[in-house]
């Protein structure tokens, strides 16, 4: 009588491991469980990215803690006809696109023309409008030359902002 309590005991444990084990693997392998694996892997990814952007930005020395210390600097990079300086003072996003920018410039028979511009204060009205400092560039005729936005470096995310560095960065010009 023993054995067939101890075999129906056996029998019972091993029916119920399977169930809980086929069941377990059925779950495991659904399109919903797929779909969120798939999901935390792309939200770990979408971190990650996020996590190099706010690194590089702290550890970015180039520009200053107001938009006008910024232009400053990087009137004065240009005044060396140095690019590769100039360039850090614009959104890391941007720096390439400007530098091929400037580059064609200074290539150019154009450069002299902009230095002119660039550098007559009176060519030059700034001011704050919400998060970003706007200056337009003027020439001698009073016709917009250009005009350049500086703004802090932020991380928007829905709703949400964040704001990347105290520096200020040039993001138009």
């Amino acid at each position: 009588m023993k054995i067939f309590q101890n075999k129906y005991l056996i029998a019972l444990v091993l029916f119920l491991a399977i169930g809980l084990f086929s069941g377990f693997f059925v779950w495991f392998l659904s399109p919903q469980m797929r779909e969120a694996r798939q999901l935390k892997k792309g939200m770990e990814s979408f971190n990650n990215v996020l996590k190099t952007i706010e690194q590089k930005y702290t550890a970015d020395t180039y520009g200053g803690i107001t938009p006008e210390e910024t232009y400053q600097m990087f009137l004065e990079a240009l005044k060396k006809q140095d690019i590769d300086l100039a360039v850090k003072y614009f959104a890391l996003d941007k720096q390439n696109d400007y530098k091929q920018l400037l580059t064609e410039i200074r290539n150019s028979s154009q450069w002299d023309s902009m230095m002119k511009d660039l550098l007559i204060p009176k060519n030059q009205k700034g001011k704050m409008d919400g998060n970003n400092y706007v200056i337009e560039v003027i020439n001698q005729d009073n016709v917009s030359v250009t005009t350049i936005i500086i703004t802090k470096p932020i991380l928007t995310l829905g709703t949400e902002q964040k704001e990347l560095s105290n520096i200020w960065k040039i993001s138009q010009f």
